[in-house]
């Protein structure tokens, strides 16, 4: 009888070996949550992380915004016969087609950081800018320079990725905020100085015809006048990939991150050349009584999926289970339709949680109700911010309905007001929200941004009695002011609204939701230009000088108003 009993116990760890054996073949691999608690990370991101950040940020805002202060000259440059007065409409389409290009990309960039990482998709951007800014200083036609214009948007996932490692490095909404001031804030100030920058550089046969740099290159700087302000973006991509690469860390869960290969990426675009197969889900069975009777929907269904390639080397149809060890059972992907429903509100948690587990698509963002408001005021605040940044530079360069003056008086009037910018900026985002809230501190951001701008049309006042083609110092410091304020508190409505709606969906879709987010606001950047352009010109070239400018930033003032009132239905989660 012992012998017997000795034999059976023999056999039971036989098979339990077996089993063991043969499980190690399957890759187990440890939930997020698991990971997360066994991963010990920092509450507060460090300061160089935020700092890399932060000029990427600036990079980001270089690439889009440089362009403004020369995009009328530009056509004039490219396109024969335009004038100040009607080289709007060009300039609009120079600075739309950068955001064209990214709207078609925003949301694939969101879906690669959410499988390749956030920092992989920060540096391949930096570096396809890098190379496509110089292309489109050397175009050499109108079209050229639109087309180059366009793929540098294309190639440009920047945004979405950084806004997300934001949210994911901080344990609090109060360092969240503070970070998120001040890489948002960098946005914002590049919005002010990139352009004075762009200015300055500029045509410099133009500006500096004394100068001994500009006549050792006059050859080409005299062909490509507007080369140099891209040349200074390629370099500072390079520095923002080099610093990005050192000091930033993947936040992307290690289960979740693949590594990146092309010809698994041309597999995925390319489905009906390379058809998936179905992978099958693997469940767990306590006992054999229990396997011959038990329905396949009432098993627990694990977290592993494996490949029909893994299935051939790993499981055979069935495996069999032993009376005192849990055994893995091959089962179809489609569910039993047997097992009744108990309950709606059972149905609809239940569904909440396969979507929240499933990857976030387009459709899935969008059926999110609180997710869909929050996106919309984004697009629209992106639509208008744009319009603001846009119409400005038109202003100043008209001669009959606006201030008059070059590019290089346009780059001194945004170098004071990012002064003002800097001493108001982060106090005053992290003071409101800590005061107020974050949704009513977006309702004011958006209340003294936007709707400001109907005083712009003043310094068409202040301005009389200047010199031509110069700024006095009532009107620079007036602008300056102005401009700034409206600057600070648009930050406040972009940094409030991007953790307002990071808040609505689960932490591993808010890369891909970010890449949506900016495909709705490339697609508004885009709008946002064109339209300004259009509206300045009309308004200049059909209502009697200088209320042309007038009517432009009245109507963009009165659009702010309306989203003010917008901002106001949206509710926390």
């Amino acid at each position: 009888m012992s012998s017997s009993i000795q034999a059976n116990g023999n056999d039971k760890e036989n098979i339990e070996s077996e089993l063991s054996e043969r499980t190690r073949l399957i890759p187990i691999r440890t939930s997020s949550h698991e990971a997360d608690g066994n991963k010990e990370t920092p509450s507060d991101p460090t300061g160089r992380t935020t700092a890399a950040l932060a000029v990427a940020m600036l990079v980001q805002s270089y690439l889009l915004v440089s362009v403004f202060p020369y995009s009328g000259f530009l056509a004039m440059f490219l396109v024969p016969g335009l004038n100040e007065e009607t080289a709007g409409s060009y300039a609009g389409l120079v600075a739309s087609s950068f955001m064209f290009g990214r709207t078609f990309s925003s949301f694939q960039w969101g879906r690669a950081a959410d499988v390749y990482g956030r920092v992989f998709v920060i540096r391949v951007s930096l570096l396809l800018s890098a190379v496509f800014s110089i292309c489109f200083g050397l175009a050499p036609t109108f079209r050229s320079a639109l087309i180059w214009r366009f793929i540098l948007g294309l190639s440009n996932g920047l945004m979405g990725p950084i806004k997300t490692i934001v949210s994911e490095v901080n344990g609090d909404q109060k360092s969240e905020t503070r970070c998120m001031g001040i890489v948002i804030g960098m946005w914002g100030y590049g919005f002010l100085i990139n352009p004075a920058l762009g200015g300055y550089l500029s045509d410099p046969v133009k500006q500096y015809p004394n100068s001994l740099f500009v006549e050792l290159l006059h050859p080409i700087f005299s062909r490509y006048p507007f080369l140099l302000p891209n040349v200074l973006g390629c370099l500072l991509c390079l520095v923002a990939f080099f610093l990005v690469g050192r000091y930033v860390e993947e936040t992307l869960p290690e289960e979740k991150l693949q590594p990146f290969s092309l010809w698994n990426l041309i597999k995925s675009k390319c489905s009906c050349c390379f058809p998936r197969q179905q992978p099958a889900f693997i469940r767990r069975v306590s006992s054999w009584g229990l396997f011959k009777h038990l329905h396949p929907t009432e098993a627990e269904m694990s977290d592993e999926i494996i490949s029909a390639d893994e299935r051939k080397d790993v499981l055979p149809k069935w495996v069999s289970p032993s009376p005192s060890t849990s055994s893995l059972v091959y089962m179809s992907r489609s569910p039993s339709p047997q097992k009744p429903i108990q309950d709606d509100e059972q149905m609809m948690e239940t569904t909440s949680i396969r979507e929240d587990e499933e990857p976030a698509t387009i459709r899935s963002l969008w059926n999110r109700k609180l997710t869909r408001r929050h996106l919309v005021v984004y697009w629209m605040y992106s639509f208008l911010v744009i319009c603001v940044d846009e119409t400005f530079p038109l202003y100043c360069i008209s001669k009959e309905s606006g201030l008059a003056v070059q590019e290089k008086n346009i780059g001194n009037i945004l170098s004071g007001t990012g002064l003002f910018y800097v001493s108001l900026q982060y106090f005053l985002l992290t003071g409101l929200v800590d005061r107020f809230g974050l949704y009513s501190a977006m309702r004011i951001g958006a209340f003294m941004s936007i709707p400001l701008c109907c005083l712009m049309p003043v310094t068409l006042i202040t301005i009389k009695g200047a010199p031509e083609g110069q700024v006095n110092w009532p009107t620079l410091a007036y602008i300056s002011v102005v401009y700034a304020v409206i600057r600070a508190f648009s930050t406040v409505t972009f940094s409030t609204l991007t953790m307002s709606t990071n808040k609505t969906v689960p932490p591993h879709h808010r890369a891909t939701m970010n890449g949506f987010s900016m495909l709705g606001g490339s697609l508004a950047k885009a709008a946002g230009p064109t339209f300004a352009g259009f509206l300045f010109s009309t308004s200049v070239s059909t209502i009697v000088p200088p209320y042309g400018s007038v009517v432009a930033y009245s109507v963009i003032s009165m659009l702010g108003v309306g989203l003010f009132i917008r901002t106001l239905l949206l509710t926390p989660k």
